[in-house]
């Protein structure tokens, strides 16, 4: 994630009084969760397993506060049997994925294993009944983040935003 982008979260983040942030540690996203970890604003937990930050998400929301868990596509692969039971028992909880796999991807990783994301992502979550979004342009990341928010909260479920694109890329 370049610098713009990772302001901008901050920015959003504080604006909706989300001060905990529980993190997976992965490459894209390593720009924000080291920006998150050095200011004071937030709380941040780093896990080492995806189920474990989920779970500890869902928690503290149930406990009144707000959270999200910042994480990989892949990581929500590994934890989805921890998202399906947020979604069963209406756990509000927002989650920020980088996507890779999608189109325009230029991790490195062969391909054929970042196509695998993209095709069993957005089905799995799908499946689960959990709403997310692809944001792809910095334009729309905060009034993704905002509605995200708004929604998780509103509804009683978890969202997921993956970022992709010029967003994270």
């Amino acid at each position: 994630m370049d610098r713009d982008s990772v302001q901008m979260v901050i920015e959003t983040l504080k604006e909706e009084e989300i001060d905990l942030v529980v993190t997976l540690p992965e490459e894209p996203t390593y720009p924000l969760t080291e920006a998150l970890r050095s200011d004071p604003f937030f709380q941040t937990i780093t896990v080492a397993g995806e189920g474990h930050g989920i779970a500890l998400c869902g928690g503290a929301s149930l406990g009144g506060r707000r959270c999200l868990f910042v994480t990989g596509i892949a990581g929500l692969l590994v934890g989805s049997w921890a998202l399906a039971q947020m979604g069963f028992y209406s756990v509000p909880l927002l989650i920020m994925a980088s996507y890779r796999g999608d189109i325009g991807d230029r991790s490195g990783i062969p391909g054929a294993s970042l196509f695998l994301f993209n095709q069993v992502g957005e089905p799995l979550l799908d499946a689960l009944r959990v709403p997310y979004r692809v944001i792809n342009q910095k334009s729309a990341l905060k009034r993704q983040i905002q509605d995200a928010h708004f929604s998780c909260r509103s509804y009683g479920t978890p969202i997921v935003l993956l970022l992709t694109g010029e967003v994270l890329w």
